[in-house]
């Protein structure tokens, strides 16, 4: 983001109180994958007190305004927190300027901040106050034709959406300049046209008719959208309410910050956002309630991890077995006599002791991959055909809140921590074989299994399958060759294969949330982006089947040379290194599998549950709008079911807190002092220092390291995927910015969950924020043979669109094209000669 400017693509984008209500719909809306123009807003908070001339700090901010968007011309409106809300739209009060160039762009800033302040507004206004204003730039959309369109008949009130159109700019039909063409779309889909069609085609029409219904489905009421077509495809440029039933929610609600005693750190890894309450329920069933029971059962010395809700953000810490009472003040850790005899006399530790041999002499590990395999995996499948197969319209509240129970309980199920522990300890104890008896570093070791998560590449398999099946259609090529809302509903009239083969895309890897919080949508509400996917394989060479051939190769070269050198060990060396390896690569691929099924289809499933409990709500008048439910927790959803009174001022309170937390992000890790020293664990017997080391060295190589801002040109971090790549940088801030992605662009990111795995094939590098050597975003990049450099720390603050970079995923280092490295004469490793998406050196 640049200073003093907010791009629509920022998380805090979506925040009304500070870049207006029409700004931030638009964000969220573009987010969600619908086809927004591009767009930079001069916050509320960079203005101050109106005067005659722009603050010298938004002067200055202007000029980057053409490397950012485009050389103009650009439509520069208002946005503000008053304007748009269901009581006062202030439509036609504020100012908006079109083909706006360079030379006039600060006089049109100013002038659109001024008439905040105008006569005609604080009349309109009265005593509830204009707001505060915010500016928001984008560039001119070329329309043939633009226009409105309601979904509920502002006359008669009729539930079907009202078209009006005009020829070229849709200022013409807002100033009244121009008749509109008027279309009817009943919510039947029968299409109603004017007298005389000579502007809209009845496809057009069914298409903005579509438009607007898929807005209010994700609203949750009525709207009010302006559209333009512009080469075939439509532009959504506005979007609000229609109704008096949506209140402002433009404030921001603070949140005190008590800080209780002891250390407490923030998992920006799953948590880049402050959770909304509903989906909180995913963290407390899921991780703090089966944590500490996965660690008694391998006897790891965690009693538990309490969470702590610090300003908005979701912060925890670890509770050791037998650890003093938070806040204790200590001069340093224990002498190592006192803690050897704790670790023998305390009655805690010798339970998690006697566990931990336990688990090693019954082979608890390999036990719990294998009931993975054979029972919590088909549970899982088992229960989400069920779920996907009820149709959540009909039941009764009754059925409804049973399910809302099922869906807790299948997310709070064992099986997300127990297969994690397990992983580790196996592919900790291949890596400890790996370090004494072949000095190989983990990332040499994790050669070894590369190409085994097959469940990272599934989407990948299924968008060249499609892909394949498009390249001599040409209809379907047309299709994808302008891709809007409507698409995904043309294909079945285009090609019925394709169609069909689409539907089974959707069905086997639609239903997941892209993020780690219900309030995401899934892919299959957003068909148009797995549709775009598709369209980037079209003229990609790029091949799962053969990089899967590739990464097989590579594999048993490693084991090949590993094998090698144990030719001169004793024979037992190569038992151990064949056995740990045995076990390790049936372990590997579960990783990705347990959290593609206990994590991301369970919240999709929770997701489609909490949207028609807001419905319900929101038609009860609970609820403002049906996505308010997203503002309340899980239990207070399901209580609102049966008890009667709204939760309208809960949601909105909660809304607000939200909107303030990530305005008020604080610090960025931690708040306390680390706990002194490192775990003592070589005093404990063998079979208990396995099994910790392994957690505490697996959480490493999942998280990585937090690493401090550099100032040298060369952005560094951990070497994830091996493979040198040159080509060009896409900062991608999140899942909602995956229209940006391009064919072999450098996508760099705060991190990737596995839901982003439908988006690596596109991809030609890889660089992260956050993140170890088994993250998610380091093993999908392995297993797409994408050269990839993690755990950065502040990639996404020293690069920039379209700067072109070099990605060396042995080295660890994104260098700027140009710039000599030592790796320069280096040998090419990645994605096989024969498939590339970009300039490989």
């Amino acid at each position: 983001m640049v200073t003093g400017l907010v791009n629509l693509d920022d998380a805090h984008a979506g925040v009304a109180a500070l870049v207006g209500n029409k700004a931030a719909t638009l964000a969220v809306l573009r987010r969600s994958g619908f086809q927004v123009p591009p767009g930079l807003v001069v916050p509320s908070d960079a203005f101050g007190v109106v005067s005659v001339d722009l603050p010298a700090s938004v002067r200055a901010t202007l000029p980057s305004v053409p490397d950012l968007l485009g050389s103009g011309p650009w439509a520069v409106r208002s946005s503000g927190t008053a304007e748009d809300d269901d009581q006062t739209s202030f439509a036609g009060q504020f100012e908006s300027f079109l083909n706006v160039e360079t030379d006039g762009l600060a006089d049109a800033v100013l002038r659109c901040w001024q008439s905040a302040q105008s006569d005609r507004v604080k009349t309109y206004a009265g005593d509830r106050g204009s707001g505060s204003m915010a500016v928001l730039i984008q560039p001119m959309i070329p329309a043939d034709a633009a226009g409105v369109a309601f979904t509920t008949d502002p006359v008669s009130g009729e539930h079907h959406t009202v078209i009006e159109a005009v020829a070229g700019l849709g200022e013409r039909l807002l100033s009244g300049e121009a008749d509109p063409e008027r279309w009817i779309v009943a919510s039947s889909g029968i299409i109603n046209p004017p007298a005389e069609e000579n502007l809209l085609t009845t496809e057009q029409a069914r298409m903005i008719g579509d438009l607007a219904r898929r807005v209010e489905e994700h609203q949750g009421r009525p709207q009010d959208i302006e559209w333009a077509i512009a080469g075939g495809s439509i532009w959504l440029l506005q979007a609000r309410p229609i109704t008096t039933l949506h209140s402002a929610r433009s404030e921001l609600i603070p949140i005190p910050k008590e800080v209780p005693p002891g250390y407490w750190e923030r998992d920006d890894f799953h948590e880049p956002l402050p959770l909304s309450p509903f989906g909180r329920v995913l963290l407390l069933e899921q991780i703090i309630k089966n944590f500490p029971v996965a660690c008694a059962e391998f006897g790891i010395l965690v009693e538990r991890i309490e969470p702590a809700f610090i300003g908005g953000w979701i912060y925890s810490r670890v509770v050791p077995v037998g650890a003093p009472p938070p806040g204790r003040s200590r001069s340093g850790p224990p002498p190592r006599w006192m803690l050897r005899i704790v670790m023998r006399l305390h009655p805690a530790i010798r339970r998690r002791v006697r566990a931990a041999r336990m688990a090693i002499a019954s082979d608890l590990p390999a036990i719990v991959i294998r009931r993975w395999a054979d029972e919590w995996r088909p549970l899982h499948e088992e229960e989400t055909a069920r779920a996907l197969s009820l149709d959540l319209g009909v039941i009764t509240d009754e059925q409804l809140a049973v399910e809302l129970d099922r869906r807790v309980a299948m997310i709070g199920h064992p099986a997300h921590v127990m297969v994690a522990t397990a992983y580790w300890v196996l592919i900790y104890e291949l890596a400890e074989t790996c370090r004494e008896l072949l000095g190989w570093d983990t990332a040499r070791t994790l050669t070894l299994v590369e190409g085994l998560s097959t469940k990272s590449t599934q989407p990948a398999r299924q968008l060249a399958d499609l892909a394949r099946l498009a390249r001599n259609r040409p209809a379907v090529r047309q299709l994808l060759a302008a891709i809007d809302e409507a698409t995904s509903g043309r294909l079945a009239e285009a090609d019925p294969d394709f169609a069909r083969a689409f539907s089974s895309l959707v069905k086997a890897s639609g239903h997941r949330v892209l993020s780690y919080d219900v309030m995401t949508p899934t892919l299959a509400e957003t068909p148009n982006l797995l549709l775009r996917l598709v369209a980037d394989q079209l003229d990609s060479r790029f091949s799962p089947n053969q990089a899967a051939e590739e990464a097989r190769r590579r594999r048993d070269q490693a084991a090949d040379e590993a094998r090698s050198i144990l030719t001169s060990h004793p024979e037992a060396d190569r038992e151990r290194f064949d056995r740990v390896l045995a076990r390790a690569m049936e372990a590997y691929p579960v990783f990705e599998d347990r959290v593609w099924w206990t994590t991301f289809v369970q919240t999709a499933l929770l997701r489609y549950l909490a949207k028609e409990i807001g419905r319900r709500l929101a038609d009860r008048g609970q609820l403002v709008a049906a996505e308010d439910v997203f503002f309340l927790e899980t239990a207070d959803a399901r209580s609102a079911l049966f008890d009667g009174p709204d939760r309208r001022e809960t949601a909105r309170k909660a809304e607000g807190q939200r909107a303030w937390a990530m305005a008020q992000p604080g610090p960025p890790h931690s708040y306390g002092q680390p706990p002194p020293g490192e775990p003592p664990f070589d005093l404990l017997p063998l079979p208990a220092r396995l099994v910790n080391n392994a957690m505490m060295w697996g959480l490493a190589q999942m998280f990585g390291e937090h690493r401090s801002p550099d100032e040298d040109t060369i952005v560094s971090g951990t070497p994830a995927s091996s493979g040198r790549y040159t080509g060009t940088v896409r900062v991608v801030m999140g899942e909602h910015e995956f229209g940006k992605i391009r064919p072999g662009d450098v996508v760099v990111c705060p991190v990737t969950s596995p839901a982003w795995s439908v988006v690596f094939p596109s991809m030609g590098a890889l660089v992260t924020d956050m993140g170890g050597i088994l993250s998610h975003p380091a093993i999908i990049a392995r297993e797409h043979l994408i050269p990839a450099v993690v755990g950065t720390g502040n990639a996404t603050d020293m690069l920039s669109d379209n700067q072109v970079v070099t990605v060396d995923g042995d080295m660890g280092t994104v260098t700027p094209a140009g710039t000599p490295t030592a790796a320069d004469s280096s040998i090419s490793r990645g994605r096989p000669a024969t498939l590339p998406t970009g300039n490989q050196p």
